[in-house]
């Protein structure tokens, strides 16, 4: 493994639960006394169960920090499907899914998502979001396609483009992407935030993208700037790329974050030793002293939380929001890796067109990340150093007055 940060993040927004609907390729073994037929699939739930029993037990990385008693879980379930062979055309999707949804309930990997073929799709780390009331009392149940005020949308543009000046919005109408860069009103402070980490791809294609990311990026290096924020709240990550593109504008030599490691065998604690995981500076990185505040929430997610750690490793940055999603584990395809995505139970191979189908399909991480810190985060989230959570009555106040407190708190960390 390279010793430079391979991080695959994918965008871990509030919909997760049905984001991964589609049925995973993936090398993987046919399950013997699968039947062939024409379109019509039988199923063994003895088979699906032990196929995914088996696959989860050597494809998940998080065993070695996971509390979930993998063997318990195969001595409780298997007699539970089982029975649910004794008449198949009686056993209903749902009480095979409520099955599933118990013996993933306690996993940490916060991109886990199990998708069956029945239509089902369950989330561990959405499901408990929403068993969290602190977590629901928040902006962070709202829906993004809402207008106002119930809508992340409403939270980083409506709101926070009202406290600054020399902004320019830009927006991707094809992708769905947005951008704000600005100072600080009355102050010498710069403001980025934005939705997605696709900020490599959109700079290079998205010529308004580049106007809004050069109206921060040139001026990083104005000796009369007296800080930054980056804002990340509501931004579910994105591109690996994208890492070294905002982080390495910071530095001029490599930052060491953390450290990556995968599956070397099918044992479930057989990994690879811990590789480096390292940012490279930027053609335009500078070596930027000044203070940098982070803004957090809760659907900050994957490469939004591996920035917030990134930052915080430079000499003047702080955190202020609230406690990130906790979907650290990096991302890609089970054959790069030993360990991730796979697809389980193999139910039929159609005879008209070949095509082979499977029960259902995980998606989760192929490698833990550790901090340098020696902690891993993964299905804790990152905490911030000034904790202010925010309902919608904190920013949308009477007779039409909106605020951002979590804002303002950045700014108050400034200098002036």
């Amino acid at each position: 493994m390279k010793n430079k940060l391979k991080i695959y993040s994918s965008i871990v927004l509030l919909f997760i639960a049905i984001g991964c609907s589609l049925l995973l390729s993936s090398c993987h073994k046919e399950i013997s006394g699968s039947n062939q037929v024409g379109s019509s699939y039988a199923r063994n739930y003895s088979q699906v169960f032990e196929d995914f029993w088996n696959d989860m037990n050597k494809s998940y990385v998080f065993w070695s920090v996971d509390p979930t008693n993998w063997d318990a879980i195969h001595d409780k379930y298997a007699p539970i499907f089982d029975s649910l062979n004794v008449n198949p055309g009686k056993t209903t999707d749902s009480v095979v899914a409520h099955n599933f949804k118990e013996i993933v309930d306690g996993l940490v990997d916060s991109h886990y998502n199990l998708s069956l073929i029945t239509g089902y799709g369950i989330s561990p780390s959405l499901d408990r979001k929403w068993k969290n009331p602190q977590f629901i009392g928040n902006l962070f149940k709202t829906n993004l396609n809402a207008l106002y005020p119930d809508s992340i949308n409403y939270y980083n543009i409506k709101v926070d483009s009202s406290y600054l000046s020399n902004k320019f919005v830009a927006y991707d109408t094809l992708s769905g992407f947005y951008c704000i860069s600005g100072t600080v009103k009355g102050t010498n402070a710069l403001y980025l935030g934005f939705s997605t980490f696709s900020l490599t791809s959109e700079y290079s294609n998205n010529s308004q993208v580049k106007k809004s990311l050069d109206n921060f990026l040139v001026h990083l290096s104005n000796p009369a700037i007296t800080g930054v924020i980056i804002d990340v709240r509501g931004n579910g990550g994105g591109e690996v790329s994208d890492l070294n593109f905002l982080i390495g504008s910071f530095i001029t030599s490599p930052l060491k974050i953390g450290f990556t490691r995968s599956k070397n065998g099918s044992g479930r604690l057989d990994y690879t030793p811990w590789a480096d995981a390292i940012v490279t500076p930027d053609t335009w990185g500078i070596d930027f002293t000044k203070p940098i505040i982070v803004l957090t929430d809760g659907l900050s997610a994957s490469m939004s939380e591996l920035t917030a750690m990134a930052l915080k490793l430079l000499p003047n940055t702080k955190v202020v929001g609230d406690t990130t999603w906790g979907a650290n584990g990096p991302l890609t395809q089970n054959s790069d890796f030993n360990a991730g995505s796979f697809s389980f139970g193999n139910i039929g191979t159609s005879i008209g067109t070949g095509t082979t189908y499977y029960y259902g399909s995980v998606y989760t991480s192929s490698t833990m990340f550790k901090y340098i810190n020696g902690n891993v985060y993964e299905g804790k989230g990152f905490p911030p150093d000034y904790v202010l959570k925010v309902g919608p009555n904190d920013i949308n106040l009477p007779n039409k007055v909106m605020k951002d407190p979590q804002l303002e708190k950045a700014i108050s960390l400034i200098p002036q």
